[in-house]
């Protein structure tokens, strides 16, 4: 049976909660470098008449396997800035059961997503096909230590993953990115708030993606080579000690952005998906696919429908 999972990614930085629904407030808090927990309150622009949600107490029909969290560099990095004393609080109320926030099940990213220290694959050699040059060595500073120490609280932690970008290298652009910032206002002016003006990401505008395309070389010798990248990681985070238990062939496959990203189509992901499927299968992996941005059932079912695929894929993620 197929199994949907609607995706709550919760940062360490920013919480968004709903303090008072009747009256269509929200509560944002939020801390910097500069200014810790501040307060803001904003009115709800749509009239809430009737839950979306609705849960049965005396009615139970599904069970939750769990919440969770992302575990990025940039986390590590932060945490790593406090007493060793304050940073264990944190993580034990965070991940042991029965203390906070409880989380059971966590995502990592393949390599660097937009909250790496730095843009990286484990394996930059182009033509590497083999994997020769496949290396972890990058995780060993920061997302290995974030986990284990997490691991610390929740033994039983289940962890899944997937990339943001393959290497680049694999990508017809040859770069982590899939959309430039030179010329774009958007980016340049700084409307998102989170870069500042002038920044490059070295992607030239004639080498942008566009939604809807694959911008991973559609060739068999990549998918060989990408299935094996994600065995390589599955292998060398198992010696770690960390165990995968599932991951997804793309994050946001139709978003084209500034940070790592890949643009695929389902035809695309179908045809990577029969490569990637029997590694995994091999592995004890499940495949989930996802996670899905667009509202748009067309994008799953495609790959759920194809007979070479479909067989593959466990649940999907939205």
């Amino acid at each position: 049976m197929k199994k949907i999972f609607p995706l709550f990614l919760v940062p360490f930085i920013v919480f968004i909660c709903p303090t008072c629904l009747n009256n269509q407030k929200l509560t944002w808090i939020s801390t910097t470098e500069k200014e810790p927990w501040i307060e803001w309150t904003v009115e709800s622009a749509v009239p809430i008449e009737s839950p979306e949600i609705e849960i049965l107490l005396n009615n139970q029909q599904q069970t939750i396997e769990g919440f969770g969290t992302c575990f990025n560099e940039l986390g590590w990095t932060s945490l790593s800035l406090l007493s060793n004393e304050d940073r264990e609080d944190i993580i034990r109320e965070l991940f042991k059961p029965g203390v906070g926030a409880n989380f059971t099940i966590c995502r990592m990213p393949v390599g660097a997503n937009d909250f790496a220290r730095k843009w990286y694959s484990y394996d930059e050699t182009d033509g590497d096909f083999e994997m020769k040059d496949f290396s972890i060595a990058n995780d060993q500073e920061t997302l290995i230590p974030f986990i284990r120490n997490a691991q610390k609280y929740n033994p039983s932690l289940k962890i899944w993953a997937s990339p943001w970008s393959p290497p680049t290298w694999m990508k017809y652009n040859h770069h982590y990115a899939c959309r430039s910032i030179l010329g774009n206002s958007d980016y340049q002016n700084d409307t998102y708030g989170i870069y500042s003006a002038g920044i490059n990401n070295g992607l030239q505008p004639e080498r942008e993606c566009r939604e809807g395309t694959d911008m991973f070389i559609q060739d068999e010798n990549y998918y060989k080579a990408y299935a094996l990248y994600f065995s390589k990681f599955i292998k060398a985070y198992s010696e770690q000690g960390i165990k995968i238990s599932m991951v997804m062939p793309q994050n946001e496959p139709n978003s084209v952005q500034v940070f790592p990203s890949c643009t695929w189509t389902s035809k695309g992901l179908a045809k990577f998906i029969a490569y990637l499927g029997p590694e995994m299968e091999t592995l004890g992996v499940d495949v989930f696919f996802g996670t899905m941005e667009r509202a748009d059932d067309r994008l799953v079912d495609t790959v759920l429908t194809d007979p070479q695929s479909g067989k593959y894929i466990r649940g999907v993620g939205f």
